[in-house]
């Protein structure tokens, strides 16, 4: 397949972009949460050959290291800033995350700028440099004016609403843009170097349809297959819209599967297109919240799906159910600590219970994705809500006690045997919201603690490194001197 502006033709490297956009925060949007019994909404190649001499200087230093034991719990930080990540690293952080811009990148169709890309190669030989694995996100969620230009770029629901979200489940168009874009990506920052990628729906910062609560699969390429990617499928009852009769329970549940199936294929498309790329490290697939349960799901359905939580795709037990491929699969749970379920954790008889056990309605996000996980035998990994997201937790979040976030999300991680917990986000534990001596403590009491041993471990754990190692750790530890934050822009979404 020849990508959109991959050949000598179309393809440029532009040495100074119109617009320069530091990268944004890796989430930004509320949570999906759950009460009692009921789910609900809360909450490119220039440049390649200078990171080859980076990789290789590392490279031969750090080949053994790939393999090497680690702690039963990783900790690392979103949006990792490089002016602390030694220090950062020298207690016991050990993985860092940035987050790609697309529309940074590639601001004009075939125009990649060197600037961002020499920026963010910076950023990664910092990371390394520190000792850290490090976790991408691919950024394709801040996609460019242009891509809203293609064939069925966008979103639609069943009551003709057009979303601002780029469509990657529906359209082969967005699909190709976007490959060409990893592509690009791929030749300037080798995906060997990196632990772990972030995996969402595309066009949200998470593995969401767009917000709203209704349901997006009514573009004229989901309706008639015309312009649709070739894995899949279109409507299958392309005259009913969800909250009106027509369907029989067993076909309502059959468009669920189909709706639902959709992030599970633009999930495998990325998995597929990235592996091609030389990518042998984790797919964290950032799944929020409880989403709906199963016997909720079954309620909704005899109501002809009303709109609501389904309507963003968030019946995890089935999206990893579905997953075509699961191999060095992460179920990524991007709410611990959200308040739901009174931030329990799990507990050894959790795996005893079936799915469809209405005992776990009243289980917190982490302890329902963990359970999910357990079930079809993946690893899990998280991450904390980000400080005003939404605003109602940031009371939880600065709150340092053995009660406020911080410490109640590390201990669902632990509990719940995570390969790894994130914080987010990295300035906050600089810019005095909450110190980073805390959460350097948490991360030392872990790993000394005989009781970091999850209790109840998912059936298959992979090993804490598949493949990309980072460079040796530094003996020497520098001072801390705090980057300013990147400005916080919220994707096209709006969550």
């Amino acid at each position: 397949m020849i990508f959109r502006g991959e050949s000598t033709s179309t393809t440029q490297v532009q040495a100074t972009p119109p617009v320069f956009r530091r990268r944004r925060p890796a989430r930004s949007r509320a949570r999906l949460g759950a009460t009692v019994g009921v789910a609900v909404a809360v909450a490119a190649a220039a440049g390649a050959m200078a990171l080859s001499m980076i990789s290789a200087g590392a490279a031969s230093a750090s080949t053994n290291a790939a393999h090497a034991a680690a702690p039963s719990l990783l900790f690392g930080t979103l949006d990792t800033q490089t002016s602390t990540a030694a220090t950062e690293a020298h207690a016991g952080v050990s993985v860092a995350m940035f987050e790609l811009d697309w529309a940074s990148f590639e601001p004009k169709e075939g125009v990649f700028s060197a600037s961002y890309l020499a920026t963010m190669q910076s950023d990664l030989e910092a990371y390394r440099a520190a000792g850290m694995r490090v976790t991408l996100g691919l950024g394709l969620q801040n996609a460019p004016s242009w891509v809203f230009s293609l064939a069925d770029s966008t979103y639609v629901d069943q009551n003709g609403a057009v979303s601002s979200e780029a469509d990657f489940v529906f359209s082969e168009a967005v699909r190709q843009a976007a490959a060409s874009y990893l592509t690009h990506v791929a030749a300037g920052l080798p995906l060997s170097n990196f632990w772990a990628i972030r995996l969402t729906s595309g066009g949200d910062g998470e593995m969401l349809y767009p917000s709203g609560g209704t349901y997006w699969a009514f573009s004229n390429a989901a309706l008639t297959g015309v312009g649709l990617p070739p894995t899949t499928t279109p409507n299958p009852f392309p005259n009913w819209r969800p909250g009106r009769p027509g369907l029989t329970p067993a076909q309502t549940d059959q468009w669920v599967n189909w709706y639902i199936g959709g992030l599970d294929n633009v999930t495998n498309w990325q998995m597929r297109t990235l592996s091609g790329l030389s990518f042998t490290g984790y797919y964290q697939l950032v799944t929020p919240g409880s989403g709906t349960r199963p016997d909720v799901l079954a309620q909704e359905e005899q109501q002809n799906l009303v709109d609501g939580v389904t309507g963003v795709g968030a019946v995890w037990d089935r999206y990893y159910a579905m997953l075509p491929d699961k191999a060095n699969v992460v179920a990524y749970v991007s709410s611990a600590a959200d308040g739901s379920g009174g931030n329990d954790s799990c507990q050894p008889a959790d795996n005893s219970l079936p799915l469809t056990s209405n005992v776990m309605d009243s289980w917190s996000a982490t302890r329902w994705i963990s359970r999910v996980a357990a079930a079809d035998g993946l690893a899990v990994a998280g991450e904390n809500p980000g400080y005003g997201m939404p605003a109602s937790l940031d009371s939880e979040y600065t709150n340092t006690s053995s009660t406020g976030m911080m410490a109640a999300a590390i201990r669902q991680a632990t509990s719940c045997g995570f390969q790894a917990f994130y914080w987010a986000h990295d300035y906050h534990l600089w810019d005095g919201t909450v110190p980073f001596s805390l959460y350097a403590s948490h991360v030392a009491s872990v790993a000394v603690q005989p009781s970091a041993t999850p209790s109840a471990t998912p059936s298959a754990t992979p090993s804490a490194t598949p493949s990309a190692a980072p460079a040796p750790t530094p003996s020497a530890t520098p001072s801390a001197k705090p980057t300013p934050a990147p400005t916080r822009r919220h994707h096209k979404g709006g969550r």
